[in-house]
């Protein structure tokens, strides 16, 4: 701890630390507590343990064993639908995403191009990857819902959520496969008796982003045995537009211009600033090589090329291009090209969704001693997404246009024949092709039934089936096509005089393709409509998942060695998921330019056994108030991947009441998913720096799924200490917890990403080189970025909480609450060597995401009768933009390194939401509910860095801006 505290902090991150944590604020109501006394608390109650004769048993996650949350050795936090409510949010994954443990790697705001489940919202906690992250309802695993395995929350209704307990540790002994980073388990109010309802509107200060929101939960009694619930939502959210139309710091087109060689001008190899536009395309064409017939430039000096720098007016007319500073492959400072980059236009800051869900809960109690249970759920979430603006810089895609190609304007033609240039290669992006336009919509349905009971004493039991099916679709259309691009731009003129495609002019008949129209790009809207119609078109991906789950559980004391009696869980379970789909040819093909849809089929069935065991070894003595073990065993058998063993052993010490140690140490697993191992693969093209010769690069990049991975194995510990003491008076309304945690994971799954890739292999990391394509002049033109078995992924840090509850007599009561998740380690280690990303804070294409050195998460509310206002503050600290990046404030920087870059810090940022409610009291405890909330009230743009997602990293800052939130509730 020393180590990290002198190493990784700066004096002046400590002091904007300490200037943050004063600003750390806390709940209204006890909504959140890494102790997990917070789950059994009332909402107007602290979260304060009761004595141990009151305690009650209840089922904690992170065990399968009912019984006090306080003795629990594993630290769980708990989410509680009062936050969520105090601050407006409407959708509970939004709500965790602030949480300091969660990285917010999947939400509307940063798909930007990709396809897939356009809108979904994934957890991802300790950044160590979604699929790592384990989502259960009331215990039991909820149908995988989007393309990597994992569950989008939308389809989670958070009218009927009463809590969301959070294991931030390791529990696949407990729970299973997947639980690597830890478990979220959604705690539905099955017993919600009444109805209530709430409509909501947002909108933001520039009158966007704006979102409806509706939801309704009803629940009574069938006879003295019966009971049943429903609840229902609805919200759509318009997002927000393109990057230059929608925000203004995102409109700065700030980016990386490569400088070669690194120290030319006195500059460093990379230059992150603002008015940076395209050397090498235009709307309207841009001339960069004249070509010989065998495709090699006609000129060794670009300088000395006649034709280079030739672009066109709208109507094709020939004018000279405009260069700005350091004009490289791809990039440059200035110039002309404003407004229209295409690596920005068309992409939107925010995609619209919209969802809606339906869950229903009906259970009956058959005798005293049995208890017969059924749920039945339905969600549904559409999403919009633009994609990339077609582009080609050196010909990949287009193909170079032949001196005898008709369309080239006369006096071009000329020079070419004077100077005997057969080709010409042209840059060119399709402003005038319009967007290509994904739509995306999935469906869940999952239903469980079961029986439950007691078979006296302590001793309960539960068995459960349980079936759940998702099917998704993805419509694309206006997706050029690659294929048709190179054959209807290669236009010549047929015995008649008439422009038609090359192919179908030739002496070859095989390649002939008679809806082939000729292609115009000089200049803008040149083409005809059936040119238009053949280069672009519409695909489709339809992929389906069913899973079936058998399981039983079994719980009781066997017997007592101190006052505590010794506690076990065992149970078994079965579960098959089966993942099938279609796609059309094209996209099978990957022969889209984007949005590519991939058919995928295969099936995976899993055999589980557990047992779990609570020894309390000494109790109640001098010192030692409580002193017990904790142990699970899981035996898991995958059809696919073998047999493994999973396992846990903890300890909670108590030497007074009121201080608790407690320490787990794990093995966990995750086997590869049916996506991973057979799912589809998606082609993108991004823009990269090529370590190797030093210049920019726009490569296609190939995502996707691998059939030869393997089982990841971890190894987790937590170590902590809980401050919360019992009795009365000051120090019994304060609660703080102190954990440190750190998981490492083994032959990790994941994608490393395409600059990583190429800069692992230059580095001496061979096994990544075959993924690596480069034409005859080694310029990378292709990056197979599928899934890998990476050799390590490491993290580790310390998890705060602290939280205080002052009465003031008639002036109400105030709350204060505060979260912050030090980052210590996040390592990726390959045969190359080990790269650490805590710390870096920038969202680099084709990087991998990082964490910050921390993050804190407050508020402070206070309470008066009917009246609540509340406080919510975040802050994240500056950080590196890219750990590969050497910039001025590493003593290693020099202008002349491969890896120089002029800035790589990003600036933090610390925001604040407001919110106040107030509660109209009617007849027979009715009650209305008004609120409203403002989201960022000082307006604060995120950092301005480039980015994947458009002009900043909006897994981390906000893009929205200002926003304003208002609604009511109603409580009959």
């Amino acid at each position: 701890m020393l180590r990290f505290a002198t190493s990784r902090f700066r004096m002046q991150g400590l002091s904007h630390a300490a200037l943050a944590a004063a600003l750390m604020l806390g709940a209204a109501h006890p909504a959140l507590a890494q102790d997990e006394t917070a789950a059994p608390a009332a909402a107007d109650e602290p979260a304060a343990a009761p004595a141990q004769g009151e305690e009650e048993a209840i089922v904690v996650t992170g065990s399968r064993i009912a019984r006090s949350g306080f003795d629990q050795p594993t630290p769980v936090t708990v989410f509680g639908a009062e936050r969520a409510q105090t601050l407006g949010i409407t959708n509970i994954a939004d709500g965790l995403n602030q949480l300091p443990s969660f990285r917010a790697s999947g939400s509307p705001s940063n798909v930007q191009s990709a396809g897939g489940n356009i809108g979904a919202r994934i957890l991802d906690l300790r950044a160590l990857g979604a699929p790592r992250t384990l989502v259960l309802v009331d215990g039991r695993r909820f149908v995988p819902s989007t393309g990597e395995g994992t569950v989008d929350v939308n389809l989670i209704p958070s009218g009927l959520v009463q809590r969301t307990e959070v294991v931030t540790g390791g529990a696949s002994a407990v729970y299973g496969s997947d639980a690597v980073a830890g478990v979220v388990n959604f705690i539905l109010d099955r017993k919600f008796e009444g109805l209530k309802a709430e409509i909501q509107s947002g909108f933001s200060q520039r009158a966007d982003d704006t979102n409806w929101f509706a939801s309704f939960t009803g629940g009574f009694k069938i006879g003295d045995r019966g009971h049943f619930v429903i609840s229902g939502e609805y919200e759509d959210n318009s997002g927000l537009g393109d990057c230059y139309s929608a925000r203004a710091w995102c409109a700065q087109e700030r980016s990386i211009v490569g400088n070669t060689p690194a120290g030319t001008g006195g500059q460093p190899s990379s230059i992150i600033t603002s008015n940076v536009h395209v050397s090498t395309m235009s709307p309207t064409g841009l001339i960069n090589r004249s070509l010989d017939a065998a495709g090699k430039p006609v000129y060794a000096n670009a300088a000395n090329d006649p034709l280079r720098g030739t672009t066109f007016t709208d109507n094709g007319t020939p004018r000279q291009f405009q260069y700005g500073q350091f004009a490289g492959p791809l990039f440059m400072i200035g110039g002309e090209g404003k407004g229209v980059n295409p690596f920005l236009s068309s992409l939107l800051l925010k995609v619209p969704v919209e969802r809606q869900s339906l869950y229903g809960a009906l259970s009956y109690e058959l005798t005293d001693t049995i208890e017969a249970y059924a749920d039945l759920s339905y969600g549904r979430v559409a999403g919009k997404t633009l994609s990339s603006t077609f582009r080609d810089f050196n010909g990949s895609i287009i193909g170079n246009i032949k001196v005898d190609n008709p369309y080239i304007p006369a006096s071009v033609l000329a020079t070419m024949q004077q100077n005997g240039i057969a080709q010409l290669q042209l840059g060119r992006s399709g402003f005038d092709l319009g967007s290509p336009v994904g739509l995306a919509r999935t469906e869940t349905m999952r239903f469980v039934g079961g029986f439950k009971g007691n078979l006296g004493g302590s001793w309960k039991w539960d068995v459960y089936y349980q079936y759940g099916k998702t099917s998704f679709r993805q419509d694309t259309y206006n997706d050029p096509i690659n294929a048709r691009m190179k054959n209807a731009v290669d236009a010549v003129r047929d015995g008649n005089g008439n422009i038609v495609c090359r192919i179908n002019a030739d002496a070859i008949t095989t390649n002939d393709d008679p809806a082939c129209a000729p292609l115009n790009l000089f200049g803008q809207g040149q083409f005809s409509a059936a040119a238009r119609n053949y280069v672009t078109g519409s695909g489709f991906q339809r992929t389906i998942n069913t899973q079936h789950v058998v399981a039983a559980n079994v719980s009781g004391d066997l017997f007592s060695i101190t006052s505590r009696p010794v506690s076990v869980a065992v149970g078994a379970e079965w579960r098959r998921n089966t993942i099938s789909g279609t796609t059309d040819p094209i996209s099978a093909a990957l022969g889209f330019w984007v949005l590519n849809g991939q058919a995928v089929s295969g099936k995976q069935s899993v055999k589980e056994a557990y047992g779990e065991v609570v020894v309390p070894l000494l109790a109640d003595m001098t010192a030692v108030e409580n002193l017990e073990l904790n142990g699970a065993f899981r035996v898991t058998d995958y059809s696919d991947s073998g047999e493994v063993e999973t396992w846990k052993v903890g300890g909670v010490y108590e030497p007074v009441q009121g201080i608790r140690f407690r320490v787990t140490q794990s093995r966990d697993i995750r086997a590869p998913n049916l996506t991973e191992l057979r799912g589809p693969q998606q082609k993108t093209t991004i823009g990269l720096t090529d370590p190797v010769t030093g210049l920019q690069a726009n490569p296609v990049v190939i995502r996707g799924s691998n059939p030869n991975l393997k089982p990841e194995k971890a190894d987790s510990f937590t170590a902590g200490i809980v401050i919360a003491p019992r009795g009365g008076g000051f120090l019994s309304r304060t609660r703080l917890s102190v954990d440190y945690y750190s998981i490492q994971v083994k032959q990790a799954i994941g994608q490393l990403g395409a600059q990583t890739l190429v800069q692992r292999c230059k580095d001496g990391a061979t096994e990544f080189c075959p993924l690596i394509t480069r034409d005859v002049n080694n310029n990378v033109i292709q990056v197979n970025d599928i899934l890998v078995n990476a050799n390590q992924l490491k993290t580790r840090g310390v998890d705060v909480e602290f939280d205080y509850r002052q009465p003031l007599g008639d002036l109400g009561t105030v709350t204060l609450r505060g979260l912050a998740t030090f980052y210590m380690d996040l390592i990726t280690t390959d045969s190359a060597g080990a790269t650490e990303r805590a710390g870096q804070t920038g969202s680099r294409s084709g990087t991998l995401l990082g964490v910050p050195d921390y993050s804190l998460d407050g508020t402070l509310s206070w309470t008066r009768g009917p009246v609540t206002l509340t406080g919510h503050s975040r802050y994240i600290p500056g950080g590196s933009y890219n750990v590969a990046f050497i910039g001025p404030d590493d003593p290693r920087y020099s202008v002349t390194l491969p890896t120089s870059v002029n800035d790589n810090r990003v600036q933090g940022r610390y925001y604040l939401d407001l919110s106040g409610s107030y509660k109209f009291a009617l007849a027979s405890g009715r009650e209305i509910e008004l609120f409203g909330a403002i989201n960022n009230v000082f307006d604060r743009d995120p950092p301005v860095i480039p980015s994947g997602n458009l002009g900043t990293n909006q897994v981390l800052f906000d893009p929205v801006g200002r926003a304003f939130k208002i609604g009511a509730r109603v409580k009959l």
